[in-house]
């Protein structure tokens, strides 16, 4: 599976995430801007560049990523 496949199958899922969490009013969602998305680009590079992580850990990827919400705070679209 290509790189763009990966970005195309989870632009499917996040409309999928987004429906389901539509009623709770605290979820930012992913889309229609998912490059802007901060939770959709934690996903992917957790997907893409997780292996390259030692021992496969998710802690560095999420730690900036929430630092990088708490900065900017929650993009609401």
């Amino acid at each position: 599976m290509t790189e763009g496949q990966v970005r195309e199958t989870f632009r499917k899922m996040a409309a999928v995430v987004d429906r389901q969490n539509s009623g709770d009013s605290a979820y930012t969602p992913m889309l229609p801007d998912c490059d802007r998305s901060v939770a959709f680009q934690a996903a992917l590079e957790l997907v893409l560049n997780g292996r390259d992580e030692p021992n496969g850990y998710t802690e560095r990827v999420l730690t900036v990523r929430r630092l990088e919400v708490k900065a900017n705070g929650p993009k609401k679209v």
